[in-house]
């Protein structure tokens, strides 16, 4: 396999995606993932909207499809649904030590969101993964997106393949929300928080973890270099 690139999505790859997820659909009774990713809502139709209006990356090698990220800016995240449920959000496992998050700095803040990240399973994919999720979180954070929200599905599926690369880059829990999805019923999501500011928060040079936070860096500039033109013959 050639070495992976990211690309923004086109609607030609609506079909691709929703390929995608049914592959990674989980089956009844699962407990927890360690890879994937989890995926609820999002047909044909929300897929078009968020590739012209959200922001959508593209993890591909040899024209295959092996991830593919959602992230809201601002604006489209304020006109959500989802911002509209955050009446729902369990803010009581904020911490009181010293160093919280201000949540009323936060929301008044530039605010994305990670709306899906998810990856087929093909070689290398835990060097590459945690390399595309850091590539997708940068793309709001060079677009003035200070906080980055996150959630994590914890019940009736725990999923922990995103889990490592939260602590590493420095998000935080701040609560849980329950939701309703007609396809699995009662969801319970923890909540993260980044702030894209003090992202290497917890990892620093002293850090175990500092080792493999620079590998993870260095895969994503890779990542983000466009692809190579082939050279013409003389």
């Amino acid at each position: 396999m050639t070495e992976p690139r990211i690309r923004p999505a086109t609607a030609a790859d609506v079909e691709t995606i929703l390929s995608a997820k049914r592959e990674l659909m989980i089956a009844p009774g699962t407990a927890a993932l360690s890879h994937g990713g989890f995926l609820l809502g999002s047909s044909r139709e929300q897929y078009e909207f968020f590739i012209a209006n959200a922001n959508v990356l593209v993890l591909e090698a040899e024209d295959r499809l092996l991830g593919f990220s959602v992230t809201l800016p601002d604006p489209l995240l304020r006109a959500s649904d989802l911002w509209a449920r955050a009446a729902r959000i369990d803010w009581e496992s904020v911490s009181a030590a010293e160093g919280a998050p201000n949540l009323l700095a936060i929301m008044a803040g530039r605010i994305g969101y990670f709306e899906q990240l998810a990856f087929l399973r093909f070689p290398d994919v835990r060097i590459y993964a945690p390399a595309f999720a850091l590539a997708a979180a940068l793309q709001l954070a060079e677009t003035g997106h200070q906080h980055i929200f996150m959630t994590v599905v914890k019940e009736p599926v725990a999923n922990l393949a995103p889990l490592p690369f939260l602590r590493i880059i420095g998000a935080r829990r701040l609560g849980s929300i329950a939701e309703e999805y007609p396809e699995v019923g009662v969801i319970t999501s923890d909540i993260y928080h980044l702030d894209t500011e003090r992202w290497n928060f917890g990892v620093g040079a002293d850090s175990p973890l500092f080792g493999l936070r620079e590998r993870i860096a260095r895969t994503m500039a890779a990542l983000r270099k466009p692809r190579a033109c082939a050279r013409s013959k003389p």
